[in-house]
């Protein structure tokens, strides 16, 4: 490898959008959304973090000092951001399900998931571009996982933190993809 400034990539803008589990998510990052797909909207200036984690065992054998084998045994893939926009979507996102219900003209109540209920399961896009190059991470299945934790005070909007956790998609596939039309990504070199 070389060292190449043309590889680096800064997402300043993008979008992340959520929908009901099994709905269509395209191979191409310009192309259109399913209409079922909701954007979470305006989102800290910390932009969104995506991370993969995996548990990695060590197998020694008495004759040996050091490991003779690894096998990874765990495999963690998550997105978190803060959201900055309130609304009846994004709060029932963060919070892992629940509902919004009218109780009388123009006053509105979210209730909250009950503990026995199963946590809410969304399909997940965020998409950015950078240098005229699109890019699409893509979760088929996975829900809010992480604690939220809401700052209510005078000097700073009140934001929403997500942590998003992939759950596993059908067979050995992850349920998780990168798509871009960077060359960089060519495998026969860039």
């Amino acid at each position: 490898m070389s060292q190449d400034v043309k590889e680096l990539v800064v997402a300043s803008h993008g979008e992340w959008s959520v929908a009901p589990v099994g709905t269509t998510i395209p191979d191409d990052p310009k192309a259109a959304l399913d209409k079922a797909f909701a954007g979470l909207g305006l989102i800290s200036e910390d932009g969104i973090k995506f991370s993969r984690g995996i548990t990695i065992q060590d197998f020694k054998a008495w004759q040996k000092k050091s490991a003779v084998r690894r096998e990874s045994t765990d495999e963690e893939v998550m997105a978190s951001a803060s959201l900055e926009q309130w609304n009846a979507d994004n709060f029932a996102f963060a919070f892992g399900g629940g509902e919004v219900e009218e109780v009388k003209s123009g006053l509105f109540k979210y209730v909250f998931p009950s503990a026995e209920a199963a946590l809410a399961e969304y399909a997940s896009v965020i998409r950015w571009s950078d240098k005229g190059f699109d890019y699409q991470l893509a979760f088929e299945r996975g829900n809010v996982t992480e604690q939220v934790e809401v700052n209510l005070k005078r000097s700073d909007l009140a934001q929403l933190p997500i942590g998003y956790k992939a759950l596993a998609g059908e067979g050995d596939d992850l349920g998780v993809s990168l798509v871009t039309n960077d060359p960089a990504f060519n495998p026969a070199g860039s």
